[in-house]
This record gives structure tokens, C-alpha cells and sequence, in this order.
């Protein structure tokens, strides 16, 4: 029973992989050079059809012309002839042999008829060489016309002559003619047919180079470039790709150098906190472990001894609780979202002065409210500009200052340290995370040495509408939990 039922799923499993397929297949679009030919091929039979209604009323009309013009012909010659027969000796002879000479004739069919009406003689037309099928003869034949032709005296006694034309044969001409335009037209097709392949094969030979190379980029190949040749258009999107594949080879390679330096930060940022764990905790930890071990080992240690031991256990905890929060702190700083721009700075400041007492820090933050998002931005900015200061500038003096101007923020930090020449300024992991939240919030970052390569200063430029400064702002801060 559970082997049918997993053969029953597989089934099921199999029919529906099947009718997925087909209807991938079904919704494949039909490619651009199939649409061309079929759309002209579409034009070419919408021109025709109101020339082939043209055609047929010309051919219906000529038909009818050669007809009446038979017709006017064959009676003048009946008339003529009797004209010249007004005293023939046998009259009926006269007529039939008149008739006969109608034998043969394209368009009429002459008739003698007696005084009663019956058929006495009547003439043969030409049969067609070439007849044109029934369903043509249908399409352009009218009724055949009959025209009764006056006899003179003489032969009224005979009968009476009847003419009647008949279309076969000039239908069967006009057939000739529609078989040989429809072989021209069939050859003319066939050669626009032939034409356009060839035509939008050769034109829409670069859209195979495109799709390619659309495909190599999807893959990640960034470093594919295609030549810019063809119709203008084609030119067009290939430049675009050009430089869509050049800005994508540029991201790539900043995204690659990013991660680097974001490694070597990190690793940086463990060996220090081990260095700081090992070299001040360690210490500390070890030094109540001896105390705790003398007062557990120890029964001489009594009273004052006993009590000194405890303090001393008690101020190594409390250096050691200092330095994990200090470590928890460098770990996860207070947001200037939190504490407020000004406050935020100043414990930065503060951070830095504990270890670089001899650098001098000066301050210009203005206390207000620039916003929550301008606010962790400039204060993000600043954290990463006095770092970047104090590792490889060694300055004497850093000033970070904030400042409104013309709608905008403008947040900058500057040292007097031994800077970089101005041509060797590069784009760093600290530098494009400052420039990334700039251009996140619609600013722009500007980095610059002075020309004899001493000192730095960082400066950011952020759209804002800055509200009025509240004087009770900074009271809900201090109030604040």
C-alpha cells in the first residue's frame, strides 16, 4: 500500500514537472526577428488586399467590354451580310453557311431558330486551350447576353437569328494573366521574404553580443568590455553596459578592500581587548586569588590582617568591575540619540583625554537638536575622525566643531599632526563608512591637507532643516532616564 502511494506521488510529482515544462515552453516569446518578418508579412497582405479587389473589378470589366464589343461586332457582320443576300435563291442556305462562318469565334455563339422556334443551325465557338477552373469562371462570368438579330424580308420566313455571347475564352485569358502575376508576386514574396531575414539577421546580430554579455555580467565577470559598433541605438546600450560593468568592477573592488580592512579592524579591535584583558584584569584577577588564598590557607591572618585582606579583595573587584565597564563601553557606546549630540562628544572627548593627556581637545558643538538621524551621523563622523587623528596623525592639538550654514549642517575635525600629502589621500574603511552616512542623508564629505603635509581636516557637509533652538530640550535631557 505505501509503495503504491509513493508511485502514485512520483506520478503526480512527474505530471506536474511535465506540464511546467510545457508551459515554460509556451511562454517563450517568439524572437524579435520572427515578429519583423511576420508583421511585414502582415503589411504586404493588408496592401494586397484592397489591390486584389482592384484587380478583380478590372478583370470583370474587361470581360464585359470584349463581350459587348463581340456582340456589336458579330450583329454588324450579320447585317452586312444580309445586306448583300437580299436575292439569294435559297435562304436558309445563305443563313446557315453565314453561320457557319461564326464557327470557331472567341466570344459568340450564333443560333437559327425557325419560325417556331426550334433550333435549325448554330454555330461552334472556339473551346480554350487553357481553361481557367470553374471556381474563376463562377468568380468573373456574368449571364450570358442575348441579342435577337431582324432579318430582312427575304429571310423572315426562314426564322429568326439569335446571338449569344459566351466568356470561357476571355476568362481563360484573364486566368492566364492572374496565374502569371501570382508567379510574380510568389517570387516577389519570396524575395522580401528572403530579403528581411537576411536584412534583420544582420542588424540584430548585436543583440546576441548583448544578451552574452548581459549573462557573463549577471555571473559576476565585471571585467568584460564589448566593442561599440552597430546601429546607433546598439552602440548606445553597449556604452551603457561599458560603463554599468566599470562601475560594478569599481564596487566590487571597494567592497572587496572594505572587507579587508574590516578584518584587519577587527582583528585589531580583539588583540587589543585581549591585551587590555590580559594586561589589566589578569593582574587583578590574580592578586585576589592569592588574597582569598592566604585568608582561606592562612589561620594567622586575624582581626586587622583579616580585614585588610578583604579591602584588598574588595578594591581589586572594583578595578576589575571599572575595567569591564570601561571594555563594555569602547564595546557599545552611548548614542548621541541617547545622550544628546553635545553630551555624546563630550564623553567622547573625555574617552580620548584619559589617554592622551598631553593632546589638547577643544570643543565647538553647540547645544541643540539637529535631529536624530543628522545627529548619529555627525557623531559617528567625529568618533571615526578623532581615531583616524590620533593613530596616525599624532597631533598636539584636534578641534571638532559643528556649525550651522545656509541649510546646512557642517561638522569638521582638524588636527595640526603630521597629516599626508594631498595627493596620497585614499579612501580607507573609516573614510567610506564617514562618506557612506553622509551621502545617506544627501551631504558630502570632504577630506584635505594642507600643502606642507601638516595637519588634516575632516569636514562634512549635511542638508537640514535645522529646528529653533528649545531651551527646554536640554532640561528633558538631564531629566531623562
Amino acid at each position: 500500500m505505501v509503495g503504491e502511494t509513493q508511485i502514485a506521488r512520483g506520478t503526480r510529482h512527474a505530471e506536474i514537472r511535465v506540464h511546467s515544462a510545457n508551459h515554460r515552453r509556451s511562454l517563450v516569446p517568439t524572437s524579435l526577428r520572427v515578429r519583423l518578418i511576420v508583421s511585414i508579412t502582415v503589411v504586404l497582405i493588408l496592401v494586397l488586399l484592397p489591390s486584389s479587389v482592384l484587380v478583380y473589378w478590372h478583370a470583370v470589366h474587361k470581360v464585359d467590354v470584349e463581350l459587348r464589343a463581340a456582340a456589336a461586332v458579330g450583329a454588324n457582320t450579320i447585317h452586312n451580310a444580309m445586306d448583300d443576300a437580299e436575292e439569294a435563291a435559297t435562304p436558309r442556305r445563305h443563313l446557315e453557311l453565314l453561320i457557319a462562318d461564326f464557327n470557331g469565334d472567341r466570344h459568340l455563339r450564333v443560333t437559327l431558330l425557325d419560325p417556331g422556334g426550334r433550333l435549325l443551325y448554330q454555330s461552334t465557338p472556339l473551346k480554350p486551350s487553357d481553361p481557367a477552373p470553374e471556381w474563376f469562371y463562377r468568380l468573373l462570368a456574368r449571364r450570358s447576353s442575348i441579342t435577337p438579330i431582324a432579318l430582312p424580308s427575304p429571310f423572315d420566313r426562314v426564322g429568326s437569328i439569335l446571338l449569344r455571347t459566351d466568356a470561357h475564352n476571355e476568362i481563360s485569358e484573364v486566368w492566364d494573366d492572374t496565374e502569371l502575376t501570382l508567379l510574380i508576386l510568389a517570387l516577389l514574396c519570396g524575395l522580401n521574404a528572403a530579403l528581411v531575414y537576411w536584412v534583420t539577421g544582420r542588424a540584430l546580430r548585436p543583440l546576441a553580443t548583448l544578451s552574452a554579455a548581459f549573462a557573463r555580467l549577471g555571473a559576476g565577470n565585471y571585467g568584460l568590455r564589448i566593442p561599440e559598433l552597430g546601429p546607433r541605438e546598439f552602440a548606445q546600450v553597449s556604452r551603457g553596459l561599458n560603463r554599468l560593468a566599470c562601475q560594478l568592477e569599481d564596487t566590487e573592488s571597494r567592497r572587496l578592500k572594505l572587507e579587508q580592512q574590516l578584518s584587519a579592524v577587527q582583528e585589531e579591535e580583539r588583540a587589543e581587548l585581549a591585551r587590555d584583558l590580559h594586561d589589566e584584569i589578569g593582574p587583578l584577577l590574580f592578586a585576589v586569588g592569592v588574597d582569598l588564598s592566604v585568608i582561606q590557607h592562612d589561620e594567622a591572618v586575624r582581626g586587622t590582617d583579616l580585614a585588610t585582606r578583604i579591602g584588598a579583595v574588595r578594591e581589586s573587584l572594583s578595578r576589575i568591575y571599572a575595567d569591564i565597564k570601561r571594555i563594555l563601553g569602547r564595546l557599545r557606546t552611548a548614542t548621541a540619540s541617547e545622550l544628546g549630540l553635545t553630551q555624546a562628544v563630550e564623553n567622547l572627548l573625555a574617552f580620548w583625554r584619559a589617554r592622551y593627556p598631553t593632546v589638547e581637545f577643544r570643543c565647538e558643538v553647540p547645544d541643540e537638536d539637529l535631529g536624530a538621524a543628522v545627529d548619529d551621523a555627525i557623531y559617528h563622523i567625529m568618533m571615526e575622525g578623532l581615531s583616524n587623528a590620533l593613530r596616525h596623525g599624532h597631533p598636539s592639538c584636534v578641534t571638532v566643531a559643528v556649525s550651522r550654514m545656509e541649510g546646512h549642517v557642517v561638522a569638521s575635525v582638524h588636527d595640526n599632526g603630521r597629516g599626508f600629502a594631498p595627493v596620497g589621500i585614499g579612501r580607507g574603511f573609516g573614510l567610506a563608512s564617514m562618506e557612506q552616512r553622509v551621502q545617506a542623508l544627501g551631504g558630502t564629505l570632504q577630506v584635505s591637507a594642507s600643502p606642507d603635509a601638516i595637519g588634516v581636516t575632516v569636514v562634512a557637509r549635511i542638508p537640514v532643516q535645522v529646528p529653533e533652538h528649545d531651551p527646554v530640550a536640554p532640561l528633558l535631557r538631564a531629566v531623562s532616564p
